[in-house]
């Protein structure tokens, strides 16, 4: 028993001097070998030491990364839904100016008064959907969470 652990102490003691060595070999080709193993016309390569960085917790990364994951989406929706805002505006303002309270100029392909009559239904019917788009888009933007 006592021989086997002055065995086990010797070779604790050796294993701590022993160093892994890495040697740089180039062939006649120009192509460069690494490795543990000393060859002909091979250098050894001085590595500088490694450096150990202590784990970090998971949990609080994975949280911070969905923390920053949400806003991203959460600025772009906004982003999107203001720019659809601003085009259903210019649309809307479009329209009407064209309807002018009911009364649009007529146009010259509308000399049978009903094809007035029926633009003039349509545009107000568009004028109605696109205040509701309107109003609809505007409830989404404020349902989204405020930006930090």
């Amino acid at each position: 028993m006592k021989s086997n652990g002055i065995m086990l102490l010797i070779l604790f003691i050796v294993s701590s001097f022993v160093q892994a060595e890495v040697y740089r070999h180039v062939d006649e080709k120009g192509n460069v070998t690494y490795s543990n193993m000393r060859s002909k016309n091979s250098k050894a390569v001085d590595l500088p030491s490694i450096t150990v960085v202590p784990a970090i917790q998971t949990e609080e990364v994975n949280s911070i990364i969905e923390r920053r994951k949400e806003s991203s989406n959460n600025k772009k929706q906004r982003n999107d839904i203001e720019e659809q805002i601003s085009d259903e505006e210019s649309r809307l303002s479009d329209l009407k100016n064209e309807y002018k309270d009911g009364t649009p100029d007529r146009l010259g392909s509308e000399r049978n008064y009903q094809r007035y009559l029926d633009r003039v239904e349509r545009l107000k019917g568009e004028i109605a959907v696109r205040e509701k788009n309107l109003n609809n888009l505007q409830q989404d933007l404020q349902n989204l969470p405020n930006p930090n």
